[in-house]
C-alpha cells in the first residue's frame, strides 16, 4: 500500500481528532473510523510500533458480550466508554505524530 494512502486516512482521523464534537474518546472513536482499514503491513517498519500501540490502546477491552456470544459493543466503542480522557487524548496525540512523521511534515493534499 502507498505512503499516500496511508497519509490520507491519517489525515481524515486527524480532522476528527481536531474538530470532531464531543470530549476526547468521542474524537478518538471518530477517528478510528478513518482508520479502521488501515493494517500494519500498510506502514512502514520504523512506524510499526507506534501503530501496534494506537490499536493495542484502541481495543484493550475488546468487545462487549453478550451471554449468548454476540456483540452488543464492539472493542474500540468498549473500550472508550472505560477509559479517561487523558488516555484518550494520549492516543490522538500518538495517531497525531503517527501522520506528522508519514507525511513528511507536509498537508495532504
Amino acid at each position: 500500500m502507498s505512503n499516500d494512502y496511508v497519509v490520507e486516512k491519517l489525515t481524515n482521523a486527524v480532522t476528527c481528532l481536531a474538530t470532531g464534537p464531543g470530549d476526547a474518546r468521542s474524537r478518538v472513536a471518530a477517528a478510528y473510523i478513518c482508520i479502521r482499514s488501515l493494517e500494519e503491513a500498510d506502514f512502514p517498519a520504523d512506524c510499526r510500533e507506534d501503530w501496534n500501540w494506537i490499536e493495542a490502546r484502541l481495543t484493550k477491552y475488546g468487545p462487549l458480550l453478550a451471554h449468548d456470544g454476540s456483540v452488543i459493543r464492539g472493542a474500540v466503542e468498549h473500550t472508550m466508554l472505560r477509559i479517561k480522557n487523558r488516555t484518550a487524548a494520549k492516543i490522538a496525540t500518538k495517531i497525531y505524530h503517527l501522520y506528522w512523521k508519514l507525511s513528511n511534515n507536509t498537508l495532504y493534499r
